[in-house]
């Protein structure tokens, strides 16, 4: 049985869509938690009201999707898919991930698309509820439609006041694909640029389902101004797996100007569709059964005890920051730019900043769980830290900047060699994935050695 933890949703009402008069509506998400208790975000309007609700709409479907698995396990998830929202100041954040963990996906929606008052900076959950999004589903461009995020000052101090309180069993699982996604999109690269319309194009001729088909990888070949499928490699090709999963984008891409697309070496794919107003972000994992949580990549962030003098200064200079400018951090703070990096990698790993392809940086976002539970719930993690505590490593001096050790394996010592652009193993877990689902035990034990050693 996968590992859960219990969360309570504490909304001050429920999310509605209320119809102040026959052409103007007002659209209410409540909040749970969040920098201040059930915060007032934002209160005004969308500028573009049809547009603004079926994204919504997009966003909360996939939080309610599980791309892979029998759908009988679907009911059993679904009490997660509450988005994420983060207000800097300047624009709305919401961020989901799929039941499966396997996508994610981000709508950002800018101040020039929304029409009021930024009243507070903070992240939150909101509540999306059946009535709501069916609700949102009816609106047209030619109404009104107002958004407020959380309760005013005035409801909140009513006696009488309804609360409503939800408790979810919140995978663990789900908390780790938080956690890891922000690693993989920092190692994301633009590739592609396309008008919207030709990547509908190609989502058109897709099936619409070949969930069940987890380890097929297609090809999006560059022809032209627009890209073809196939299912060999090409040079410039890029690498999706279970394209399929990109039929959820089908309904809004016709509100897109262009889609960029963002590959890596280990087979993430990602979509920015461009709109005037902000931007939809669909990120997806190489594999329909490979979910973000089971990847690992966070891991070496754990390891990693960065001095807590510059964790401290590098997590008080965060601010709900748009972009996270390292450079400036570095000279403000007068610590050296990879010291900032690596910090702001740890910070990302803690749910204390998110990563945003379109301006190639971290921004400032506190996700409104408890995510040392993914540190200490991650096997791979628990192992090394006992093998540090059993004193089964041996750290071995090597060249500047890399070192050797033996690590007590069940069957004998691994052999771990460090550099600063890669690490290998000898057991077995290390020769299957090479790496691409982030270290194995014996080199997170290895670090945490060597992190020990030199704090000495």
């Amino acid at each position: 049985m996968a590992a859960t933890v219990n969360v309570d949703y504490n909304y001050r009402f429920a999310s509605m869509l209320l119809a102040e008069a026959p052409s103007k509506r007002q659209l209410r998400l409540a909040t749970s938690g969040g920098a201040e208790k059930n915060p007032h975000f934002f209160s005004g309007r969308f500028k573009s009201p049809k547009q603004s609700a079926d994204l919504l709409i997009a966003l909360s479907a996939i939080s309610r999707t599980r791309f892979f698995s029998p759908s009988e396990l679907q009911a059993r998830m679904l009490a997660a898919a509450d988005p994420v929202v983060t207000s800097d100041g300047d624009q709305l954040r919401f961020e989901v991930f799929s039941v499966c963990c396997g996508t994610y996906a981000r709508l950002d929606l800018r101040g020039n698309g929304l029409d009021g008052d930024w009243i507070g900076k903070g992240t939150t959950n909101v509540d999306f509820n059946p009535p709501m999004r069916a609700a949102l589903s009816s609106v047209m461009n030619s109404e009104k439609v107002g958004l407020r995020i959380g309760a005013d000052g005035v409801e909140l101090e009513r006696a009488n006041e309804t609360v409503l309180e939800r408790k979810v069993k919140l995978p663990v699982r789900w908390l780790k694909g938080f956690v890891e996604v922000q690693v993989y999109q920092a190692g994301l690269r633009q590739a592609i640029e396309l008008p919207a319309l030709e990547l509908a194009k190609i989502i058109r001729t897709l099936p619409k389902q070949n969930f069940l088909q987890a380890g097929v990888i297609t090809y999006l070949v560059p022809a032209g101004k627009s890209v073809r499928l196939s299912q060999r490699e090409a040079p410039g090709a890029i690498a999706v797996g279970a394209i399929s999963r990109l039929k959820t984008l089908e309904p809004i891409l016709r509100y897109a100007k262009t889609v960029r697309i963002y590959d890596s070496e280990d087979a993430v794919s990602a979509f920015e569709l461009t709109f005037d107003e902000g931007s939809f972000f669909f990120v997806m994992s190489p594999n329909a059964a490979r979910g973000f949580s089971g990847e690992g990549q966070a891991l070496a962030s754990f390891a990693q005890s960065s001095s807590s003098d510059i964790l401290g200064r590098v997590k008080s200079a965060l601010a709900w920051q748009q972009k996270i400018d390292p450079v400036g951090l570095s000279v403000s703070l007068n610590v050296d730019k990879e010291l900032v990096h690596n910090a702001l990698q740890v910070l990302g790993s803690r749910g204390l900043v998110g990563y945003d392809l379109s301006t190639a940086a971290f921004f400032h976002r506190e996700l409104p769980f408890d995510l040392t539970l993914v540190e200490e719930l991650h096997p791979r993690m628990k192992k090394a830290r006992q093998l540090v505590d059993e004193k089964s490593v041996r750290l071995v001096p090597g060249k500047e900047g890399e070192y050797e050790a033996y690590v007590k394996g069940s069957s004998g010592d691994h052999f771990i060699q460090v550099s600063q652009d890669s690490c290998r193993c000898t057991c077995d877990w290390f020769a299957k994935n090479q790496g691409e689902r982030g270290p194995c035990s014996h080199i997170l034990a290895a670090e945490i050695a060597m992190q020990a050693e030199d704090a000495k």
